[in-house]
Formats: C-alpha cells, structure tokens, sequence
C-alpha cells in the first residue's frame, strides 16, 4: 500500500490512549524506555502536547518514513498538521496491542481504523539517553477479517518475563538461517502453531514453506528484538522485482515458534531501500 503524507498522520492522529502505569505522567526519569515511547503516543500524538517535544524527541530525530521531514522538526510538523483535525473520543479503545523493549530499542505493534480501512502497523523506535532518537516502520491494510477467529492482530499479547529473551531470539534466528540458506526449517515451529498473516494462511503453507517457495525472495535480516518469549525481525525481501519492508512477531513457546504476525509494505517508488532502515 502507498503511504502518503495524509495517512501517516492520520494514522497516528487516531492513536490515543496507551496503557501506562501511574508514574508514566511524573517523573521522565523514572520511566522505561517502553513506557517513554508509549508515553509519547498519549501526551504528545494523543493529547497534541507539541510543547513537550523537547522532552521527549532528540533535535536531530532521525525518519526512516520516507512521508515525514527529519528531525525534531518532523514531528512538530505533524502534530501542529493533528491539531487542525477533528480529536480522537476520549473513550477511544488503545490501538497498541503489543510492546516490546530490548535496550535502546521499542517495538510497538497496531491494529488502527482509519477513514473506513482497518490497518496494521509496526513502529520500532531508537532511544539514546531516555530520548527518541530513531524511528522506523511498516502499515498494511488488512482485508476484511470479520467473522475469523484468527486475525491479523489479535492473540496473544501479553508477555511472559520469566521467558529468556535470548532463547527467543536465538530460536527465531535459527529458524531465519535455515530459511534462508533453504535448509529444512519446520523443526523450528508448533505443530499447533498460531498464523496471524492472512498471506501464509491463504497459501496452505506454514510460515517456512511460505518463506521459502519463492527463490527469489531475497530475504535480509536487519534487527532482533526480544523480550521474554517475544522476538521481532526488522527485514527486507523483494517480490516480482519490487523491494519491501517487513516486521514480524515472533512468539516462542518450548524452544519453538508458537504465534507469527507481520505486517508488510513495499518500498515507495524513488525511496532507496536501504534508508528505510
């Protein structure tokens, strides 16, 4: 799908309330990385709050969303642009379904509506020294998933901190290695593993057999990023000639794959595809 401007800000202009814990409006020191980024969904996305940018976005903010300026400056932009639009409903449900911290890095994973489209985003953002320092994504919009009890974005949510991060992403790594180097890789997944892409469920394939039937797929893994039995890849693929973006979600569950999710876009035309990440 084609971003354009007006739907990236759209699409943040609906995101309103973020879950955070008491302390998440007091002091910014006492914050996690994950509850500053989710902080600045409510405060300053949400509530339009552009004058606490300073506090939450470094001057020299970097935007790998080709529709976005650079810098602090981009996001000042975009939320003065939200300001002009009609506010989200104070009830208005969360549309972060998950959140993700390993480090530095904040993996957020959306499920949005949006002038009559339902889509479903993956954020992942850099902090340096408490700040925003780095922010990439990918938005699909999702066919009508009415009446299934499997989509796009539901299941499992929560995340199991008594799971070892690093056994996660090691179990996810092997699995892409194998993948990739189109070794046998469904040792690596539940035989009652869980689909959420619409794609791989279409294709009666599970997720390696799907991985792996085009040659020419050209996969490139970018990032990991894992906590407790969740681990996300940040990688890029090509698919009849055309570059794209692709984050997944990854949970691991007995040293294998128990629940996938992604959310896919291609590369916009003239956009190198090396700065999107």
């Amino acid at each position: 799908m084609k971003i354009t401007r007006l739907l990236a800000l759209g699409i943040c202009g609906i995101i309103l309330h973020a879950h955070l814990p008491a302390k998440a409006n007091t002091i910014m020191d006492t914050l996690t990385n994950k509850q500053k980024v989710l902080s600045f969904y409510k405060l300053i996305v949400g509530q339009r709050k552009a004058e606490l940018i300073p506090e939450f976005i470094l001057e020299d903010y970097k935007q790998h969303n080709p529709t976005v300026a650079q810098g602090r400056h981009g996001i000042t932009g975009m939320i003065n642009y939200l300001k002009t639009l009609p506010p989200p409903p104070v009830d208005a449900k969360s549309p972060i379904i998950r959140a993700i911290q390993e480090g530095d890095f904040v993996v957020t994973h959306l499920d949005i509506q949006f002038m009559g489209k339902r889509m479903a985003v993956i954020d992942l953002f850099k902090l340096k020294d408490g700040m925003l320092a780095e922010h990439w994504d990918a938005i699909q919009e999702m066919p009508d998933q009415g009446g299934r009890a499997v989509t796009s974005t539901n299941g499992t949510a929560e995340i199991d901190q008594t799971a070892s991060a690093e056994n996660s992403k090691g179990v996810v790594t092997q699995f892409y290695d194998a993948v990739i180097d189109k070794k046998p890789a469904a040792g690596f997944i539940k035989a009652d593993y869980v689909e959420h892409d619409i794609a791989v469920i279409a294709s009666g394939e599970n997720l390696d057999g799907y991985l792996q039937e085009d040659a020419e797929r050209n996969i490139k893994i970018h990032r990991i990023v894992a906590e407790g039995d969740f681990a996300v890849v940040q990688s890029q693929f090509n698919r009849e000639g055309k570059a794209y973006v692709l984050y997944e979600i990854f949970r691991v569950e007995n040293q294998l794959i128990a629940e996938h999710w992604s959310v896919e876009q291609a590369v916009p035309d003239g956009v190198e595809t090396e700065s999107m990440f």
